[in-house]
């Protein structure tokens, strides 16, 4: 499998610039017409929106709701032109009936995302492999990539073991999604495998201490509630970004602090990421 190098980048990606999406867990409490209007005002080129729950205080909504609130974000999307990147999230466990998850496809066509994300909580990977794969042939139709995303207390804990399931399922629309987070914690960043571009998806960034705690629950705290905004923090973000696919969309989450007005939040964060990425591109761009 060839490996890439920063160096492959083409002359067709010289002079353009990496689009930015604002996550849905930096402004978790937001509804999602809301923070599309945010994600606008603040200068995004594109917005993550949280339409099925990944935790248990996550609002869920049923196909007739999802199709209401597409209708209001096509309108907000209309007056804005902002777009929607990816629409989340798919939970996959033992029990996941993947045609249950028809209603948020459809809805993320409607919106004209081009991604889904899922996470994985089986330690089955045999059984995952293949509830990975349904769920991409339903998505197929769509024209929908479903990103991987691994996290150190799921039931997939690292970049490798992301890799190995994507391989497993034998699937081309199915893609290993990197958050900077968890790829500090799970040891990725100082034990870096060779990686194909083509396996990974995009990125998600955030920064923080470059040595978290291991205790299970206190990583999922840092995961939901406290992240720093990319600089502000020890990760090696720029290593990050050479390990991933040229100029692939970023996605930063990093929640909202108690005391810190969203739109001004929202701001503080694209102009962090845009820092880092136009820094990255400029010196790495041949």
């Amino acid at each position: 499998m060839p490996v890439y190098s920063p160096a492959a980048q083409t002359t067709a990606n010289r002079g353009r610039r990496r689009l930015i999406s604002l996550a849905h867990l930096s402004l978790i409490q937001t509804a999602p017409t809301q923070l599309m209007r945010i994600a606008s005002a603040a200068g995004f080129d594109l917005v993550d929106l949280r339409l099925a729950p990944a935790t248990p205080t996550d609002p869920a909504y049923s196909a007739a709701d999802l199709k209401t609130l597409c209708r209001e974000l096509a309108a907000i999307m209309d007056d804005t032109g902002l777009r929607v990147w990816d629409v989340e999230i798919i939970r996959v466990n033992d029990q996941t009936r993947p045609e249950a998850y028809l209603p948020l496809m459809e809805a993320a066509t409607a919106l004209g995302a081009k991604r889904m994300k899922l996470v994985c909580d089986s330690q089955d990977h045999g059984r995952t492999a293949e509830t990975l794969g349904h769920l991409c042939d339903l998505a197929a139709p769509f024209g929908l990539v479903l990103d991987l995303e691994y996290m150190v207390f799921s039931g997939v804990r690292s970049l490798q073991s992301a890799l190995k399931l994507v391989e497993a399922t034998g699937r081309t629309n199915l893609k290993v999604l990197v958050d900077a987070l968890h790829w500090v914690r799970a040891g990725d960043a100082t034990h870096l495998v060779p990686v194909h571009p083509a396996r990974l998806g995009y990125v998600q960034l955030c920064d923080g201490p470059l040595h978290g705690r291991a205790n299970r629950q206190a990583l999922i705290q840092e995961a939901r509630t406290n992240r720093l905004a990319p600089g502000e923090g020890e990760f090696p973000l720029d290593r990050l970004l050479e390990t991933m696919p040229p100029l692939c969309v970023a996605s930063v989450e990093v929640p909202l602090p108690p005391d810190r007005e969203p739109l001004a939040h929202a701001r503080r964060l694209l102009d962090a990421t845009r820092a880092l990425c136009d820094r990255h591109e400029r010196e790495t761009t041949p």
